[in-house]
């Protein structure tokens, strides 16, 4: 069997001075190269650098680079270098050697003596920094506990996959999963594996390690996704009520808050590109009008990115909210790599904003449900939030979940920039590929944006790709089939006349490859006459709230047909008020939220979904005998 090959650390020291440059990469590089008893779990090779300006070049063009070290005696502007290095690689660790009685800056960087001679030392200091980051408390944990092979007496029932192993009816379910799928997992019986709901060891050190990585203050694992932990941040800081601002495109999680915790939206209108059905973000003169308009609203919240890759100019947005008493809550669902890369930053936590929600699993190599919230709010309340949390947080978390957030954290603190250069690199060869098939192309920041967001320095994440089909004379449903059926590819997500594929950490050279050959197969087939197709109706805009989501829900109801018995729309709902939330998935922004009245322009919108092809699932709606059905308010709870 093949050595395991050690994964390879760079380490530069960066100083003016030659002679104590050289002497100390030399004795540096002499120590490394002792064998030692202990087992490494990382090589470790240091080299010198007589330059400042040219760290910036190195941290952006080596993704081994782990740990450089600042000579603070000859380098004129060491915070500047300092600060330059944080916004190109945020997870580098920077220690800057300092002479007895010189006074270091107050950048965040580890001081090391410059006049200390034991090279020994400052080595133990570079290799301890660089295995603090890559360790995983939890999952090392859970890993030696699986390898313990411990009988369990314990929940959950299948008992380390016992009970489905020499099944006759569902051992092909275990073999399929894999043995350790089911060894780890295990139930908060198992103490040394600590707890999601009151952490104290090894899940609260997996925690602070997150923290630092995403440059939070605060940092909870969340094994229920983000929706879970939207509705956790809207019942900490509205308690049982109050105003909050809503991008109306926020995710459906954030209107269910409103319904759970009595919260009253004012919900702002997402823009819209009609041509390609996307839809973005709220422009900044709408957010500031409501900001103005509304000053007792406690809670601002957007979403950035969005599911096409759309992200606010966030500093003047929360800047502003701050300044009128608001909290900011930033769903970046799509963004959790946002930190790692300098081409993607600033994200909401450099922004400023008090709570981040991330789902670590859509962008990074968590397991699916597995979503972080960071916390960034200067006058954050630890225990109230925590019972808040624990009150939508299962006693029975799966520990898979939580051992893979710990792990999409290692991964992104040692390897995330190299990682998101590549997925950089490779979203810019799918542009090339793809636009030489004559029939696609991706689309441009200028083709997606909503003309009414021109100014507003909106930006489009690179990882995100929108494929414009607009010329192959074929739907997107079409192509979608057309990829998956005959090129076993599956997409995103489609609009009328568009898809959308990820690059994400698991992309790779023969994907991007299989992709780009199976959009140049299918224009060889489409016909020289392409018609592009129309396009659907718009998103209607969020109507009048006539009461709140909370009273619309629970109240009084009837549900009511959505159509008439000429299969066209029942008149009799318009006027009426909703009482469910109404989703076309995706993109799932909704069409109609409980307390909101039903105009002609929705039920139109809400019947051509029904009746047509486009793959768009309509969550809320009701089907009595195959009738597609709402639920509205009594009339006498208005």
């Amino acid at each position: 069997m093949a050595e395991h090959k050690l994964p390879a650390c760079h380490a530069l020291i960066v100083s003016g001075d030659q002679e104590w440059r050289d002497l100390l990469c030399n004795r540096l590089c002499e120590l490394e190269s002792v064998d030692t008893e202990e087992p490494r779990r990382f090589t470790l090779h240091i080299s010198g650098l007589a330059d400042p300006s040219e760290v910036f070049e190195r941290a952006v063009t080596d993704g081994a680079l782990q740990c450089v070290v600042l000579d603070g005696a000859s380098l004129l502007d060491v915070a500047g270098v300092v600060a330059q290095l944080r916004q190109a690689r945020s997870e580098l660790d920077v220690f800057v050697a300092v002479s007895h009685g010189q006074r270091p800056a107050d950048d965040g960087s580890e001081l090391v003596d410059r006049d200390d001679t034991r090279a020994e030392i400052l080595l133990r200091r570079l290799r301890r920094a660089i295995a603090k980051r890559a360790s995983t408390p939890f999952a090392d944990t859970l890993r030696e506990y699986v390898e313990g092979a411990r009988d369990a007496w314990h929940t959950p029932g299948h008992s380390s996959g016992d009970g489905l192993r020499e099944s006759p009816w569902v051992a092909d379910f275990y073999r399929m999963m894999g043995e350790h799928v089911f060894n780890a997992d295990l139930s908060v019986s198992v103490q040394e594996l600590d707890s999601l709901l009151e952490p104290s060891h090894v899940i609260h050190a997996a925690q602070d390690l997150a923290a630092d990585a995403f440059g939070a203050k605060h940092t909870f694992f969340v094994t229920n996704g983000t929706s879970m932990a939207n509705k956790v941040i809207v019942q900490h800081v509205l308690g049982s009520g109050g105003k909050m601002l809503v991008d109306q495109a926020c995710h459906k999680s954030v209107h269910h808050a409103a319904i759970m915790s009595g919260v009253d939206p004012v919900y702002l209108p997402a823009s819209v590109n009609e041509v390609f059905g996307l839809y973005g973000p709220v422009s900044k003169a709408n957010i500031y009008a409501a900001i103005e308009r509304h000053p007792d609203a406690r809670l601002l919240v957007l979403t950035s990115c969005s599911y096409d890759g759309f992200y606010y100019d966030l500093a003047p947005i929360i800047s502003r909210a701050h300044s009128a008493g608001m909290k900011v809550l930033v769903d970046e669902a799509w963004y959790a790599h946002g930190y790692f890369h300098p081409r993607l930053r600033p994200c909401a936590l450099e922004s400023g904003a008090d709570y981040v929600t991330q789902s670590t699993h859509k962008m990074l190599s968590a397991f699916s449900q597995a979503s972080m919230i960071h916390v960034g709010d200067p006058e954050f309340n630890e225990s109230r939030f925590r019972e808040h949390l624990n009150m939508h947080t299962s006693t029975s978390p799966q520990y898979g979940l939580i051992a893979s957030l710990d792990v999409a954290r290692k991964q992104m603190s040692m390897e995330g920039f190299s990682r998101l250069d590549r997925c950089i690199g490779y979203a810019s060869e799918l542009c090339e590929g793809i636009a030489d098939s004559d029939r696609f192309r991706v689309l441009g920041l200028a083709d997606m944006l909503p003309r009414e967001l021109a100014d507003d320095s909106v930006r489009l994440d690179p990882t995100k790709l929108t494929i414009d089909v607009s010329r192959s004379g074929c739907s997107a449903r079409d192509l979608q089939r057309a990829l998956y059926e005959k090129h076993s590819i599956q997409v995103e997500k489609i609009t009328h006349n568009t898809l959308s594929v990820l690059v994400t950490l698991g992309t790779t050279q023969s994907k991007v490859l299989r992709l780009i050959n199976a959009l140049r197969s299918l224009a060889r087939e489409m016909p020289d006459n392409a018609i592009s197709s129309a396009p659907p109706s718009v998103l209607p805009a969020i109507g009048t709230m006539h009461i709140s989501p909370r009273e619309a829900y629970f109240g009084g109801s009837e549900d009511l047909p959505l159509s008439d018995d000429s299969h066209g729309i029942n008149r009799a709902l318009i006027g009426r008020v909703s009482a469910d939330q109404l989703v076309p998935y995706p993109p799932g922004i909704p069409v109609l939220v409980p307390g909101q009245g039903i105009s002609e322009d929705v039920l139109d919108y809400l019947l051509d979904l029904y009746h047509g092809d486009s793959g768009i699932e309509l969550h809320g709606l009701m089907k009595h005998d195959g009738r597609p059905m709402l639920r509205v308010t009594a009339v006498d709870s208005l």
